[in-house]
């Protein structure tokens, strides 16, 4: 009785953590485009500079050199404009993607930083879509099968000796 009650714990520990899928990865993807907003202006003023300079974006780069801020200042600006490259190729994909697509792409290839951000503001929600609903029930699937896993596990020795002993 303790078993089935403890494995059904798990289901609904899965069910409910499987549930939030949809909401995080929609909430990532409005932080992944905050980010992208806010690295566009950083990368078009670092161009409109250079531009200024009658320089290209490179030239510019490596005219940064020579002291210990300008080289940090380069090394700044160039994980900018890659991570703005990154995201220019990620956010059109994740934003038409539908919800389970999208999970996916956010487990193979996340953006740290927009990761982060968005589980430090996530807060969790019932489930209310139907996306929401299949996630959940997966989730209890999942739950389930791995309480029962974690509860035999530990009985697995003594009924294998048990088997064993009675063969003999």
């Amino acid at each position: 009785m303790i078993l089935r009650a403890l494995t059904l714990a798990g289901g609904i520990i899965g069910a409910g953590i499987a549930a939030q899928g949809p909401g995080f990865s929609r909430a990532y993807v409005f932080e992944l485009e905050a980010a992208e907003r806010t690295l566009s202006g950083v990368v078009a003023h670092f161009d409109a500079a250079a531009r200024a300079a009658r320089i290209d974006r490179e030239a510019a780069l490596v005219r940064l050199r020579g002291s210990a801020l300008l080289e940090r200042r380069r090394i700044d600006l160039i994980e900018n404009i890659e991570r703005h490259a990154e995201l220019g190729v990620q956010l059109p994909r994740l934003q038409t993607a539908g919800p389970f697509l999208r999970s996916y792409y956010l487990l193979r290839a996340p953006d740290t930083g927009a990761l982060r951000a968005t589980a430090q503001m996530f807060s969790p929600t019932a489930p209310r879509s139907r996306a929401e609903l299949i996630f959940a029930s997966i989730g209890f699937i999942v739950g389930t099968a791995l309480a029962r896993l974690l509860l035999w596990l530990p009985t697995w020795p003594g009924r294998y000796r048990r088997r064993r002993a009675l063969r003999s």
